[in-house]
């Protein structure tokens, strides 16, 4: 990071410094791919089909039910069939509108494909990157949010990227 100016407060810095105490604290070198997708904030089917030169595809390994939540475990694979990432999902129904909680009740896209293609506004606010030293996993944590309300929780796991 020689000649790097960090100014404080903006986004990319705060996550370099995020990504570069990870690195510290873990004792991993994370490569230029794994870095992209800890801080991407936008659809990460698309960044990985960049970033993979392959098709990525969204499977709904589980989803469960309550009257205030959808719990969800997914995982986007390859063109080849290869899991990339593992996603663990808690989607809030009250703070979402109608149209999306059907979608996502059909188990047929992936979140991020439901959100770009109803051109629903929301922020990601990254929560958490970290290393789990059992799973030899890079992860990070993030929520999404919709009208002021968080309407995803969402932890992803670095699986074969």
């Amino acid at each position: 990071m020689a000649g790097a100016v960090l100014k404080k407060g903006d986004f990319g810095s705060f996550m370099l410094q995020n990504i570069f105490e990870l690195e510290r604290r873990s004792g991993i070198k994370l490569g230029l791919a794994q870095k992209t997708l800890l801080a991407e904030t936008g659809t990460i089917e698309q960044v990985l089909s960049v970033l993979t030169g392959s098709i990525v595809r969204v499977t709904i390994v589980e989803q469960r039910e309550n009257e205030k939540t959808i719990s969800r475990r997914s995982v986007l694979l390859n063109d080849a069939g290869r899991v990339l990432i593992s996603a663990h999902s808690k989607i809030f129904v009250c703070n979402l509108p109608g149209k999306i909680t059907r979608q996502i009740r059909q188990k047929q896209l992936g979140i991020g494909t439901i959100i770009a293609n109803s051109h629903l506004e929301t922020f990601r606010k990254i929560i958490e990157v970290g290393y789990d030293p059992v799973k030899g996993l890079i992860f990070r944590r993030y929520q999404i949010i919709y009208r002021k309300k968080v309407a995803f929780e969402i932890r992803e796991e670095l699986v074969g990227i």
